[in-house]
């Protein structure tokens, strides 16, 4: 049986909520989450869909008409076309590759400029360079300062059986890293590294992590000390 979201929303800040599902990943409970994001027109962005359900769907129908579902790397597309079945008026963005992994989907772009030039107000990208097999976006909600990353970085204090087993070996149980298995699928270390440089000037009272956990306490802090253990230079001013 497929994995299904809950109806309710979890609210991080003033125009964020997330939606926590189950999933399952090589065997692995490492849980997703979708995030809503408001505009300042009241629209909504959902990054990283969960499983549709009805009563999901009216608990973000209650927040405001969705304008785009966002599909922000090579790993989480799972559910994006239902999304995109359901709101057919909504704008549909796919990370550089997904296109050609979900060729039964008609997405309105590739996550890049048409993004930006729609919602970058609102939500700011940071694309993540150096990794093809990935193409990860980061995203800044402005307003309430959430940033929301996807497999950037992992933090899974609360895992249980195997899962705990992997955060622990991870070094992702006690503190939020970025994992071995993400930086394995790095393949041009500068061209990473320069790509995260912008991040070292964010100040973030929020950092929402798509496995497992958001962090409201340190978050600027966090975010660096997960910026020095990529060894992302500091940003030149």
């Amino acid at each position: 049986m497929a994995p299904r979201a809950s109806s309710g929303l979890a609210q991080v800040a003033a125009g964020v909520w997330t939606v926590p599902a189950p999933q399952r990943f090589m065997g692995l409970q490492l849980n997703t989450r979708m995030s809503v994001c408001q505009l300042a027109d009241g629209g909504l962005i959902l990054i990283g869909p969960v499983p549709h359900s009805d009563a999901l769907a009216a608990s973000v129908d209650a927040l405001g008409p969705v304008r785009g579902v966002v599909a922000p790397n090579l790993l989480h597309h799972l559910y994006v076309g239902e999304w995109m079945e359901a709101y057919p008026k909504a704008r549909s963005f796919a990370a550089e590759g997904v296109a050609a992994k979900r060729p039964e989907l008609s997405f309105s772009a590739t996550l890049g400029s048409a993004f930006d030039e729609s919602f970058g107000e609102d939500v700011e990208r940071f694309p993540i360079h150096g990794m093809p097999g990935l193409n990860e976006s980061l995203f800044v909600h402005r307003t309430s300062r959430t940033l929301i990353a996807t497999d950037f970085c992992f933090y899974m204090p609360k895992a249980t059986g195997f899962a705990a087993v992997f955060a622990a070996l991870m070094g992702i149980r006690t503190r939020v890293r970025v994992e071995p298995i993400f930086k394995a699928l790095i393949r041009d270390k500068a061209a990473f590294r320069a790509s995260l440089v912008p991040l070292r000037a964010l100040q973030i009272d929020h950092l929402s992590m798509c496995h497992h956990a958001v962090i409201s306490e340190d978050a600027t802090a966090t975010l660096q000390a997960v910026l020095d253990q990529v060894k992302v230079p500091p940003r030149v001013r």
